[in-house]
């Protein structure tokens, strides 16, 4: 991650109503990060400003992605779902930029969500219910949004934020040539599948517990940086990861409480219902888009994995047995 130079702070901080020396540092994502949140007075209330950099080789592309990856979450909180709601600046656009040094350096402002992330070792059913409720909406309004197959850029005619294009970039940056193999039979698999109005769309596609915050019955759904046009069952399964990670088993190791994991499947089931409806033909697919994710994980995480090289023996055996895991007619 660039370090944010503070002339960059200058400029970019009056695009918002702001002086630099009002920003305090919130947030950043690490190494791996993609910028650097910072929180400010807006009047009665406080906003945060994410601030990012793009090469020059990147700028194009990056705007393109981040200009729809606002407008969708901008849409989604103006029809009412809770979310990290981006803000349009007072000169009435989603983002503002400035050049400085080698990079194109980029802003937007959101609101401040409340509340705390659970705990992986949470166990409750009402909130269980309230994120698939939280999901089940989520899914409900990107059915009325424009872009629902793939972005497309307006220059080229080409289409962007597709999930081919997410599924060759971690085709490419897989070191395992056996996982390789059998993230070709998942593409292939996900090729077969129906694209259709209700059960595919522009989703958040990272809907996890560490993306939530709770407060109280509310749930805000936080970081739409890798927001893409996928089938809902992809947003569904990434709602199980921490589930299946850190109290039932089934992503990187086996099974282990198989009737836990249904129990959970079953109170996320009641709350999606409330907002939009899974078919029993999706629900069994789930294990398909599991797979998907537990590959992805085992790439985005290799270098931590075999560290651990029992962990990563059994990891990759699920990989490439790929076991049931919810099951036919599970829930």
């Amino acid at each position: 991650m660039i370090p944010v130079p503070a002339a960059v702070l200058d400029l970019l901080a009056p695009s918002f109503g702001a002086a630099a020396g009002d920003l305090r540092h919130f947030a950043s994502g690490g190494e791996e990060g993609d910028g650097i949140v910072y929180s400010y007075p807006d009047g009665t209330t406080e906003r945060l400003l994410k601030v990012m950099a793009f090469r020059e080789t990147d700028q194009r592309r990056g705007l393109l992605c981040l200009n729809e990856r606002l407008q969708f979450a901008h849409y989604l909180g103006q029809n009412g779902a809770c979310i990290a709601y981006p803000r349009m600046s007072p000169q009435g656009r989603l983002y503002e930029t400035v050049f400085h040094g080698d990079h194109l350096w980029v802003a937007y402002t959101m609101d401040i969500a409340r509340g705390e992330t659970p705990s992986p070792q949470t166990w409750d059913p009402d909130f269980f219910r309230n994120w698939g409720q939280t999901v089940g909406m989520l899914h409900r309004l990107t059915q009325d949004y424009p872009s629902w197959r793939a972005s497309i850029d307006p220059e080229s005619g080409e289409e962007f934020l597709t999930w081919r294009e997410e599924w060759q970039g971690f085709y490419e940056w897989c070191q395992d040539d056996a996982v390789r193999e059998k993230w070709v039979e998942i593409k292939e698999a996900l090729e077969a599948l129906p694209v259709t109005r209700d059960t595919f769309g522009f989703i958040h596609n990272d809907p996890h517990l560490w993306n939530l915050l709770v407060d109280g019955d509310t749930i805000t759904v936080l970081d739409f940086d890798v927001a893409n046009h996928q089938w809902f069952a992809t947003d569904i399964s990434i709602a199980f990861q921490s589930i299946l990670y850190a109290q039932t088993g089934g992503l990187g190791r086996p099974v282990r409480d198989r009737e836990k994991l249904l129990e959970f499947a079953r109170y996320f089931s009641e709350g999606y219902e409330r907002e939009h409806h899974l078919t029993p033909e999706w629900r069994d697919r789930l294990d398909l888009f599991i797979a998907y994710r537990r590959i992805l994980l085992f790439i985005v995480m290799h270098g931590a994995i075999t560290s651990d090289p029992e962990g990563h023996a059994i990891w990759k055996d699920m990989i490439l047995t790929q076991p049931p895991v919810l099951g036919m007619g599970a829930f």
